[in-house]
């Protein structure tokens, strides 16, 4: 794949379907990058039939990608890279077939395995016949692509390639790209000058040199975060534990490993210069090893060893730090809980998350729940209740939309904490 355009470039991979409407493609291409915008093209097997990979290459400067099993590509999983590479990905035409594969988990070409391994936000210009777009199949498959997040803009009512007039035209270029720039934009410049600290992802506790205790956090939530703060021009700062997450453009990443290190880290950014958010996101250990071997024990003496170490409860790192700095640096903490059966979430979140908020000093908790599939840790989606400190003991509670994923649950927290004037409140 291509270097990278110029900075502040923004990135669209524009996937065609195999649609009659594939023929507008080159001059939507050439109408998002007069946007500015760098774009990919990803062709499905049918969408040769309607334009030529030649015609969008010439266009968008890009070699076009249509083949899963590139083998010029593949030496570094070229099309997980396709997948992380853009900030948008806009699939236009988007036909009635495309649609079906994506909304059920199909991987069996570029474009849908593209599509499911992308967590960059999905847009969506349907095209296809009126019976096809009303079907009960169709518009089930448009619940569940929103239930992923995805957008749509159209269909637009209109005559259609099949003879018919009504609803299934691709929406006009000019409307089409102005929606995906818009989408893009979204939020840009509003933190710009601001300085914001995010952590990330599980610590370690080391017993050894090679073994160690740690927990399932992925960091994806903590990433998205920084991702967001950072399309929204602030100056991020990202101290990561031990994951396998590609650092958001423009953010500054510190790697760590242990508590102690990730509180060095956070402690010395801190220190160094004003901060307009704090956010406490990563999974800290819960406990320490107060002297861990200095050399790999065998497997036979491994539980005798155990029993000997003297353990010891791990420092509060967001309270340290509040203590610390709070006076000038506005708090977001997360408090991941497991609920029973016969508990309600949202009124067992918001006490549990009442009690930490208050403990641990910080302007504003979210509160979310894990141990059951679909949210929190090693999930792409993530569910809560945000907790604002108000005047004396009042606090304001706001349960965010149900199994969002994660990158919109970020954009949503800045918004949410945006408008309870947290963000900056110290600065």
């Amino acid at each position: 794949m291509n270097a990278a355009g110029a900075a502040g470039e923004r990135r669209i991979l524009l996937v065609v379907g195999g649609g009659i409407a594939a023929y507008k493609a080159p001059a939507l291409v050439r109408a998002l990058r007069g946007g500015g915008a760098q774009v990919q093209v990803v062709m499905t097997r049918s969408a040769a039939a309607f334009v030529t990979e030649l015609s969008l290459a010439t266009v968008s400067g890009r070699p076009v990608r249509s083949s899963l099993l590139d083998p010029t590509e593949e030496g570094s999983v070229g099309h997980i890279e396709l997948a992380d590479w853009p900030d948008l990905v806009l699939v236009a035409p988007g036909t009635a077939n495309l649609m079906a594969r994506t909304a059920a988990g199909a991987a069996d070409d570029l474009a849908s395995t593209v599509l499911l391994a992308t967590r960059a936000p999905v847009m969506w210009a349907p095209a296809m016949n009126t019976n096809m777009w009303e079907h009960p199949a169709t518009q089930a498959n448009l619940d569940r692509l929103a239930s992923y997040g995805h957008e749509t803009v159209g269909p637009a009512t209109g005559a259609l390639a099949c003879g018919w007039t009504g609803v299934g035209a691709m929406t006009d270029v000019p409307e089409l790209a102005s929606a995906a720039l818009a989408r893009l934009s979204a939020g840009e410049g509003v933190m710009r000058g601001q300085r914001v600290v995010v952590s990330a992802g599980p610590t370690r506790t080391y017993l050894d040199p090679v073994r160690f205790i740690s927990n399932g956090s992925t960091g994806a939530m903590g990433f998205a975060l920084a991702r967001a703060a950072a399309r929204r021009g602030a100056e991020v700062t990202l101290v990561a534990g031990p994951v396998a997450q590609p650092t958001p453009p423009g953010v500054r990443r510190v790697d760590v490993k242990t508590a102690a290190e990730m509180y060095g880290a956070l402690d010395a950014t801190l220190s160094a210069h004003p901060v307009d958010l704090l956010a406490m996101v990563a999974a800290v250990s819960d406990v320490h090893v107060e002297a861990p071997l200095m050399e790999k024990r065998p497997k036979s003496s491994m539980l005798s060893d155990l029993r000997a170490m003297e353990w010891a409860r791990e420092r509060d790192l967001l309270g340290a730090l509040i203590e610390r700095h709070g006076s000038r640096v506005p708090s977001l903490g997360f408090a991941a809980q497991t609920l029973t059966g016969d508990q309600t979430s949202a009124a067992t979140l918001r006490s549990l998350g009442e009690e930490k908020l208050r403990r641990k000093g910080a302007d504003a908790l979210f509160a979310n729940e894990v141990g059951r599939p679909g949210v929190g840790f090693e999930s792409e989606t993530n569910e809560g209740v945000l907790l604002v400190r108000g005047e004396g003991d009042a606090v304001q509670a706001v349960a965010s939309p149900a199994a969002m994923p994660k990158r919109a649950l970020a954009a949503w927290l800045l918004d949410r904490l945006d408008e309870h004037g947290v963000i900056g409140s110290r600065s």
